[in-house]
């Protein structure tokens, strides 16, 4: 298989960089220049444009901002679908809602193309470690075909359904990781100001019931304010936009989620849409009057 691969920010490069070092004949496109030729440097190769990945890969994916992003890539002139070859798959492994999803699956069927809807979960470490958890939607045919190129990227690999089902599952996912964090920003702002040492905070409950993968990922960055992102707030506030789009459609209410979405909307609408979502312990301190100390300790 000769692969594409779209959009190398701060997840497609380390998941790119998987496909290389385990052999894959990887095709690179992105606007980052710099991204491209570090790819390059371990056997990548650069491409100028869409028209050029479609003409060279087998499959392509893409891991881009939003769907506005991805249907360009696949659906303009110089796109994927009009430059492609029949029966070239799409792993589309961005976060989008449902409804996209199947629609661009709709719509790659018009060109005899395939797509799988096949988000991912773990943020930029474990995207650097190669142990993203992927949820993928679409024909299990074409999962089973592209599997290798799951397993070179991920641990966690889960066929979820058709087309859609593998960004219902992200959605989900989004829920719990950013109501996770939201309710960690909130405890940590209590023990701060109450005068806890926020590093025996972490010792004390991590290995209890309110222990998660989302205190252990998020924990120490709170400790140390490194808000540099591995998730950006922008990202993560489109995500449960999302969420709540979706779930109106299908009527089911989200009363927590409503509640941390505005968060992240107030934390975007002040500027921080670009630091890491653990960031909107921003939201609560300002509430509290109380900024955490770096370190952990007042």
């Amino acid at each position: 298989m000769k692969i594409g691969f779209i959009g190398l920010g701060i997840m497609g490069k380390p998941m790119a960089s998987h496909l290389i070092k385990e052999g894959f004949e990887t095709y690179l496109l992105d606007l980052n220049k710099d991204a491209v030729n570090e790819l390059t440097d371990l056997g990548g190769y650069p491409c100028e444009s869409n028209k050029e990945i479609a003409e060279k890969a087998d499959v392509i994916i893409t891991m881009l901002p939003s769907a506005a992003h991805v249907s360009h890539v696949l659906f303009a002139k110089d796109g994927i679908a009009k430059n492609g070859k029949p029966n070239t798959i799409i792993i589309d492994m961005s976060s989008v809602s449902p409804e996209e999803a199947i629609e661009i699956s709709t719509k790659l069927k018009a060109y005899d193309m395939y797509s799988l809807d096949a988000p991912v979960s773990g943020g930029e470490p474990m995207a650097i470690e190669g142990k993203l958890a992927i949820m993928a939607g679409g024909a299990e045919e074409h999962f089973n075909k592209v599997r290798p190129l799951f397993e070179a990227m991920g641990e966690n690999i889960v066929y979820v359904g058709d087309n859609g089902a593998g960004a219902t599952v992200k959605l989900a996912n989004q829920i719990i990781v950013n109501v996770n964090i939201a309710a960690l920003s909130e405890a940590v702002v209590l023990a701060s100001k109450s005068g806890v040492d926020l590093n025996k905070m972490f010792e004390a409950i991590r290995g209890g019931l309110a222990g998660s993968a989302v205190m252990d990922a998020k924990m120490p960055k709170i400790i140390e304010r490194d808000f540099v992102p591995g998730g950006r707030i922008d990202i993560n506030f489109k995500d449960l936009n999302n969420v709540l789009s979706s779930a109106s459609k299908v009527g089911v209410p989200l009363p927590i989620t409503s509640q941390v979405r505005e968060i992240f909307r107030s934390e975007v609408v002040h500027n921080n849409a670009d630091k890491d979502h653990s960031f909107i312990l921003d939201y609560f301190e300002k509430l509290a009057n109380h900024e955490t100390p770096q370190g952990g300790k007042n």
